[in-house]
């Protein structure tokens, strides 16, 4: 009797102990699973990344408009056109509005194979979404834009006829935006390259040299990647 005494008590605190063992694990249970679930979740890109993004289909439909097949050309106005919706809240109600014209214009340009005019209204846009670029990105808002004076250079070479005139006003909007990010450029062979390019482009669009402005444009826009990768690096 004795024995099956002991075995009784020993089977009851086994008991009670077992639901105490279980209670306590299912308080731990929703702190650990917080965390995973934590580590789990994405991080929202900033508007910086996203502004950025969204910049770069434009860029790739102004390089390729003159050149690719319209089915290929399609699937990048399609890309362009997601990703400049996808941050219309990001940008002010202006160029939010003067946005949804210029994809309007890419949409008639397309339907009508006028493939400068795509290019040109595609740079535009390009402008509009990386100047609502906040000022504490890493590059600089004015070497974007000096990417973006470029592109419209050089979309205005390859027009039929040449905008001569438009391309002489890009390079004054080059300089503007050389100007405010000069001072921080402490690497004098990339500052000379820059300058020089600008300086080559602008006598190219004076004298109306096609095959000068075309070779100015391309050193600019290297130049332009040279810059990006020196704010980088800093």
């Amino acid at each position: 009797m004795m024995k099956r005494s002991k075995i009784t008590l020993i089977v009851t605190a086994a008991a009670i102990m077992l639901p105490l063992a279980s209670c306590n694990q299912e308080a731990k249970k929703p702190e650990n699973q917080g965390a995973a679930v934590d580590k789990a979740r994405p991080v929202a890109p900033s508007p910086t990344a996203q502004l950025l993004a969204a910049a770069e289909p434009f860029e790739k439909l102004t390089e390729t408009a003159f050149t690719a097949p319209l089915a290929e050309l399609d699937k990048t106005v399609l890309e362009a056109r997601t990703a400049g919706i996808d941050v219309k809240a990001l940008l002010s109600a202006e160029a939010s509005r003067r946005m949804d014209g210029l994809l309007a214009d890419i949409k008639d340009k397309r339907q009508k194979e006028e493939r400068a005019a795509i290019a040109l209204s595609s740079i535009e846009i390009y402008r509009l979404i990386v100047s609502a670029v906040p000022g504490d990105a890493p590059i600089p808002i004015e070497v974007s834009l000096l990417d973006y004076a470029g592109f419209r250079y050089q979309a205005d070479l390859k027009s039929s006829p040449v905008r001569w005139a438009d391309m002489a006003e890009a390079v004054r909007f080059a300089r503007a935006q050389w100007s405010k990010v000069t001072p921080r450029v402490a690497a004098p062979n990339l500052a000379a390259k820059v300058e020089k390019s600008l300086s080559d482009m602008e006598r190219a669009a004076q004298a109306r040299q096609q095959e000068a402005a075309a070779a100015a444009v391309v050193i600019e826009l290297d130049s332009v990647d040279l810059l990006e990768g020196y704010f980088q690096r800093k």
